[in-house]
């Protein structure tokens, strides 16, 4: 009995045939790039790593976010005002008072206040100001606040996909779709490399290309 084909086998199948569509060989050099990458030793050893792996309920996803505030600020203060808590409850338990010059605290309140503050920058390093998810099937992406709310969000399927171009005067990815589908990212999300060559790939695989020159 043959054995049923796998999502990476189905991936590469799916480029050899647009392959065999390609208008020029420019066309087919890309899509021949993408395959090799695609059909690498470490790819093909995930791809048989994730077969293997029971099954989980949902799809397999990358979700890419702006935070409200710099990463480097929130963990930084979050540590600062940790570590001022700890070291008051500790001296606490030998004096609760302490002065500094003519400065006289209570460390029992400085611990209080240091808690709130290590509690307050813990949250404000999960509040997101944009985020952008992509799975099989296509990407969602969503504004929260007003930094982002005039971009253009949504959700659409991979196989929509066209071309990209990125506007360096604001910072903006455009994400271009069949007909006039528009879908737009800041290009200050985390790991903006890692998403960049991920849509690159699916513009490659599934992008509009202008029709070979009659001969």
């Amino acid at each position: 009995m043959t054995e049923p084909r796998s999502e990476h086998q189905k991936l590469l199948e799916e480029i050899d045939r647009r392959m065999s569509e390609a208008p020029d060989e420019a066309a087919r050099a890309e899509l021949a790039a993408l395959r090799a990458r695609l059909n690498s030793r470490d790819v093909r050893n995930l791809a048989r790593d994730l077969e293997k792996t029971p099954p989980r309920r949902g799809n397999l996803s990358l979700e890419f976010h702006d935070p409200m505030l710099p990463t480097a600020l929130t963990a930084g203060a979050c540590v600062v005002a940790t570590a001022i808590a700890l070291f008051a409850v500790v001296s606490g338990f030998k004096s609760p008072i302490a002065s500094i010059g003519s400065w006289t605290f209570n460390l029992w309140m400085v611990a209080a206040v240091a808690g709130a503050f290590s509690v307050t920058f813990s949250a404000l390093s999960f509040a997101r100001t944009f985020t952008v998810r992509f799975d099989t099937s296509g990407m969602a992406s969503q504004a929260n606040g007003r930094r982002w709310k005039h971009l253009r969000v949504g959700t659409m399927a991979w196989e929509n996909i066209r071309s990209l171009r990125e506007r360096t005067q604001d910072g903006v990815l455009e994400v271009h779709a069949a007909g006039t589908a528009l879908f737009e990212i800041p290009m200050r999300v985390a790991n903006y490399a890692v998403l960049r060559q991920h849509l690159e790939n699916m513009v490659t695989l599934y992008g509009e290309r202008p029709a070979a020159a009659a001969g």
